[in-house]
């Protein structure tokens, strides 16, 4: 299989790759930024320099594709951006896909797109307020390019499928996270930490994301659907906190405040969605790609302390 995957020089593209070469398939990785990606060495990887709003890249790059796996994303608060580089740059993306007659185009979304929980755990059925998420141009652009790439199914017949998730980990890699870091600042500065009394979400391994790509890519019970991925752990915001002060060993002590009081607190963060609680569930991915998590929920918790820890180091040498 040729594969095309855009943004691969990041977090989760980087293990796509691997897979991919694991699994003797051919990949193109087109990305502005190719520094993560210097130790790549093998011949059947072709890095191709470049964004997505650039047609003339994407011409290059969607040639020969079997399938592209869509994760570049500007992540930007800027709206003209936004529309100039992740909607135009997707148009850009599926237009070549249709005239290349690529087989499967896969597409990296986001549980913000739900919003404010009405029922947990979510499923793909939830109504969707993107509005309501604590980035909501974010959120409201991956909704908005989800339903374009749907669109280019019914009306193109181009195999499209979505994927929305939480929090992605790799325990060999320090957790990331402002409402983390804050966290480990003050419990090393001993500091009062402030949280709501609810709130967390299901984390997932970035092994686990790479699985969902995979089990759904030519899978034609996937062509036109969305499908939520997490690896089954769920873990409030208070959890996490008590995670941090045992790996401190920090006296800070822990203000709980009523969900529905919480406006947020400058020592941690101002996002009044933090009590949002986002569990995802993933029945329909096991029902229809045979998508199973690696890992035990305990084990996966045991490597979310382990990343965890590997932060507070970082934080401990400023």
């Amino acid at each position: 299989m040729n594969a095309l995957i855009t943004g691969g020089a990041g977090f989760t593209g980087k293990k796509l790759i691997n897979e991919l070469l694991a699994r003797g398939d051919k990949v193109k990785v087109l990305d502005k930024n190719m520094a993560n990606l210097a130790e790549m060495k093998s011949p059947a990887v072709e890095l191709i320099e470049g964004g997505i709003e650039d047609r003339a890249k994407i011409k290059l790059a969607v040639k020969g594709a079997d399938v592209i796996y869509h994760l570049a994303e500007t992540f930007s608060s800027d709206p003209y951006e936004v529309v100039d580089v992740d909607i135009k740059g997707l148009v850009n993306l599926l237009e070549a896909a249709v005239a290349n007659k690529v087989k499967h185009f896969l597409f990296a979304s986001t549980h913000r797109v739900y919003g404010k929980p009405r029922y947990a755990p979510m499923d793909e059925e939830h109504p969707l307020h993107p509005e309501e998420s604590r980035r909501p141009l974010y959120s409201l652009s991956k909704l908005t390019r989800e339903q374009i790439g749907l669109t280019y199914w019914r009306e193109h017949r181009l195999p499209f499928t979505v994927l929305r998730w939480w929090y992605s980990i790799d325990p060999t890699q320090p957790m990331q996270g402002k409402v983390l870091k804050a966290m480990i600042d003050n419990a090393l500065k001993g500091e009062v930490i402030k949280l709501p009394d609810k709130g967390g979400g299901d984390f997932i391994l970035n092994e686990d994301t790479v699985r969902g790509f995979l089990t759904a890519t030519l899978n034609e019970k996937g062509f036109g659907q969305v499908f939520n991925l997490t690896s089954g752990a769920y873990l409030t915001w208070l959890d996490l906190a008590r995670v941090v002060l045992e790996l401190t060993a920090s006296s800070s002590k822990l203000e709980i405040i009523p969900a529905d009081k919480w406006q947020g607190d400058p020592s941690i963060t101002m996002d009044t969605t933090l009590p949002f609680e986002c569990s995802l569930d993933i029945s329909k991915a096991k029902r229809l790609l045979d998508y199973k998590p690696t890992y035990s929920a305990q084990e996966v918790r045991n490597m979310l302390r382990d990343s965890t820890g590997k932060l507070v180091e970082l934080r401990k040498q400023g």
